[in-house]
């Protein structure tokens, strides 16, 4: 049996903003696009083979934007390259404790990026954000 391939839709309330905080932000790259009436409605955004479709929600009342989550297991060479990524860019993530040691990055609309930090990055973490939760 072959893998399948998944990825995380995560609902946002404006397509073209959330898009810039991936691309311009978190470092993603822009896989495709879907426009209506000549802006972007549904883009999907990949990192390191992490891929999310990102799609806009007419409604301000609609319940799912914002209630995206996502989690990802990391090697130590990805752990150590996006812990990198984050410091560098000034990336505002949290250590939290999932079932096991985990850095959280919330999105725009209140979506949620949880990575599983691997065990030698995880020290690593904690020693750079002693005291933060």
């Amino acid at each position: 049996m072959h893998d399948i391939g998944a990825r995380s839709v995560f609902f946002v309330h404006d397509t073209p903003r959330a898009m810039a905080f991936y691309t311009d932000r978190l470092g993603f790259i822009l896989d495709w696009t879907h426009e209506e009436n000549g802006r972007p409605y549904v883009v999907q955004v990949s990192l390191m083979g992490l891929q999310i479709i990102l799609n806009q929600r007419e409604s301000p009342e609609d319940v799912r934007v914002g209630h995206g989550r996502i989690f990802a297991g990391l090697d130590d060479d990805q752990s150590a390259a996006l812990l990198h990524h984050v410091e560098c860019h000034g990336i505002l993530a949290k250590y939290t404790h999932w079932g096991a040691p985990t850095m959280a990055i919330i999105d725009l609309d209140g979506n949620e990026l949880f990575f599983w930090l691997s065990d030698s990055e995880r020290a690593r973490w904690q020693q750079t954000h002693a005291g933060a939760t």
